[in-house]
This record gives structure tokens, C-alpha cells and sequence, in this order.
């Protein structure tokens, strides 16, 4: 089988000949790049080389942010709006106007409407830069008080979201058979979601969600029609798989709240996208142990970047129990397991040795690193972790 064979495979609750093995590797890649320390013999290879080289499967399905096809592409982040070559839709400002200024690594974007101005200000750290990061910090929020909910109600309704030709296909064929192209939809599951998430810090958020709460809900309304002209056009695309929403954390997203706001969006995107006969991926890199119940009711497919103990409170075995042969889990190895400065070699061994011997060959599972493969990981580990999976 190839890596693509095998993923599908293991998503359908088949057992594939053996585990397919997909780390993120595109952070550790930049920061090498960045830092001139890039292993021997893979000096001026591309990521897709790299990949090839390491003999493992290619992971597309949250996107590498720092790529562009124009320079503005990213302008909007600060508001949670993407524009990226390899998503299947693009976004149009109508009756907004915006004006990007440069500082440095800051970027200020500005949005002046007929009923206010909003800015917000986004920038990259040195220390980002060197651990490979693909999106800034946001130093200056949407948000900032009451009036500012009505000037985004205003920009978000007068968007337009329309098909980006081709896109899809373009990853398709970039990735090929070492792996599955995931149509990104969005990193957050619903309006509301977006908002704490992208257009506020989370503490302001929850407070605003008592004080006034109508004001959110207004906006989440203005919303709504964005999210669903993606999740329209994402499903229109061949993709086997696509990815809603992320970042769930059980005391952040907690599961009163995950029930009310994310639950509904997540299960009845996946009950469109079955129909269709097709797989949702969401992004659980957070704690995750109260909300399994709910991640199960939703019937979404695949857990992405899914991370156990030691870097969470469950164990691999917990989680696998737990999901109980229902949901796909996309990742199990923590990052820090790579990095010799945390974990010393032979228990990084004894981890993996176990690992494949009880998971080697399993349905459900796709293994790669959670979150990503950070920089400071070892390339002699990732390699024997693909020796491992091949013995």
C-alpha cells in the first residue's frame, strides 16, 4: 500500500499493512532553514524532498500559512479571514476599505465602513521566527469596544466568499499518493468560535459574553452566511476529507460551552458531509478529556494532531479506548518525545518500540507528531521512528 492507501484505510476503520506515518514537518523545516542547521545531506532539498528522503507520508491538511500568491493574502488574518493558495474559496471585502501598513515584522490593518473603523495589528517575534512559525501574534485585536462589534457585523455581511478554481487539485497533485489533500475549510468550528478566538482575547471574550451579550450574538448572525458559503464550497471539491474547526481545550472550550456553540456545527457538518460520502477532520491538539463525550456525539471522523500524555492529561491508551474504534486518531506522538533535551534516548525507544508494537498495525490511527515537529527535534528520531514502523 502507499501512504495515501493507508491513511484512507485507516479512516474507514480498515487495517492497513502497516501504520501510516505523517508527521507535520514544515515548522521544523523553516526553523532549520532560518537557523543554517539543516542535517547532513539534506541541504538544499525542498519540504517534498525532505519528505521523500524521510520516506514518510505528507501531511496536508492544516495549510503552511507563509505561503502566498499575493502579498496581501494574509492582510485579513487579524480578523480570521484566509486567503491562501490552497484553499478552495477566496474572500472579497465589499464596502469595506482597507489599508495595510508595514512596520518592521508588525503589519496594522485598518478597515474604515460606513458605520466605523476597526485595526488590527499582527507580528512576528525573532523567537517566532526561529521555532518556524507560519502565523503572527496578534497584538492588536478586532475588538476593542462595544461600537466594534457593529463595524465587523458590517465588514463580515458585505464579504464575499467565491470558488478559488483549481486549488484543491493543484494540492492534490503536489501531494500525490505520500498522502491525502484535506480541504481546509477553517480553524474555527462556528461564528462564535471565531470571535473568541480571532477577534478577541479570551478573558474580554467571556466577559463580553456576560455584559452584552446581544452584541455577540448580532455579529455571530452577520457571520454565519461566511461560514457557510465555505463549508459550501470546501464540500464541492473531490476531497476525501476536510477540516472544521480546532484548538479545543476542555477548560477554555469547556463542555457547556463546546455544547452549545461548536457541537452543532461540527455534527451537522458531518452529517452533510457523510451524505456525500466524504470524512471530518477537526483540529484537537488541546486537553481534550471532557469533551470526548461530545466529540463523539458530534460524529466527526478524524481527531487531528491529537496529543497524549505527557504533554496532556491522557494517556494514548485512554484516548484509543475512549474513542472507542468511532473516531480516527491523527498524531499520538508528543512533540517533546523528539527532543533529546526533554526525553532522554532510551526512553524515547522504549516509547516508540511500544507504540508500534501494540499500534503497528491498527485501524484508526494515523501517526504523526503533535502539534507539529518543532525545531529542536531530532532527525535521527523521526528516522528511527519510520525504520521502526518498516522492521
Amino acid at each position: 500500500m502507499n501512504d495515501r492507501e493507508r491513511i484512507l484505510a485507516a479512516i474507514r476503520g480498515e487495517v492497513p499493512d502497516r501504520i501510516p506515518w505523517v508527521p507535520r514537518l514544515e515548522f521544523w523545516y523553516r526553523a532549520r532553514l532560518r537557523r543554517g542547521n539543516m542535517p547532513a545531506g539534506l541541504g538544499g532539498l525542498s519540504l517534498p524532498e525532505v519528505i521523500a528522503r524521510l520516506g514518510v507520508g505528507h501531511y496536508a491538511s492544516v495549510p503552511d500559512f507563509t505561503e502566498r500568491e499575493e502579498e496581501t493574502d494574509m492582510a485579513d488574518h487579524g480578523l480570521g479571514i484566509f486567503n491562501h493558495p490552497v484553499l478552495s474559496y477566496r474572500v472579497v471585502l465589499e464596502d469595506a476599505e482597507r489599508r495595510v501598513t508595514r512596520r518592521g515584522r508588525e503589519t496594522v490593518t485598518e478597515y474604515r465602513t460606513p458605520v466605523g473603523l476597526v485595526r488590527t495589528a499582527q507580528v512576528f517575534t525573532e523567537e517566532m521566527l526561529d521555532g518556524g512559525a507560519s502565523i503572527p501574534w496578534t497584538s492588536e485585536h478586532g475588538i476593542r469596544q462595544p461600537a466594534d462589534f457593529d463595524t465587523l457585523a458590517h465588514i463580515f455581511s458585505h464579504l464575499r466568499v467565491e470558488p478559488r478554481a483549481g486549488a484543491w487539485e493543484r494540492r492534490r497533485r503536489l501531494v500525490g499518493d505520500r498522502g491525502i489533500a484535506v480541504a481546509y475549510v477553517i480553524g474555527t468550528a462556528c461564528p462564535v468560535h471565531h470571535i473568541m478566538k480571532e477577534l478577541m482575547p479570551v478573558e474580554q471574550f467571556f466577559l463580553a459574553q456576560h455584559d452584552y451579550p446581544e452584541k455577540i450574538d448580532r455579529l455571530a448572525e452577520a457571520m454565519e452566511p461566511y461560514y457557510a458559503a465555505m463549508k459550501r464550497i470546501a464540500a464541492e471539491t473531490d476531497a476525501e476529507v476536510l477540516l472544521l474547526g480546532g484548538n479545543y481545550d476542555d477548560s477554555i472550550t469547556h463542555p457547556k460551552w463546546f455544547e452549545t456553540y461548536i457541537f452543532p456545527a461540527l455534527r451537522d457538518y458531518a452529517a452533510t458531509l457523510h451524505s456525500q460520502g466524504k470524512n471530518l477532520m477537526t483540529h484537537t491538539d488541546g486537553e481534550n478529556r471532557r469533551l470526548i463525550p461530545l466529540y463523539l456525539r458530534a460524529g466527526f471522523d478524524i481527531a487531528d494532531s491529537l496529543c497524549p500524555a505527557p504533554m496532556t492529561r491522557l494517556t494514548l491508551e485512554e484516548i484509543r479506548a475512549a474513542f472507542a474504534d468511532r473516531i480516527t486518531i491523527w498524531g499520538g506522538i508528543p512533540s517533546v518525545l523528539l527532543c533529546p533535551d526533554s526525553v532522554g534516548e532510551s526512553d524515547f525507544r522504549l516509547w516508540v518500540d511500544r507504540l508500534i508494537e501494540r499500534y503497528g498495525k491498527a485501524s484508526r490511527f494515523v501517526l504523526g507528531v503533535s502539534d507539529m515537529v518543532t525545531a529542536d527535534a531530532s532527525w535521527d528520531r523521526l528516522l528511527y521512528i519510520t525504520e521502526k514502523i518498516g522492521s
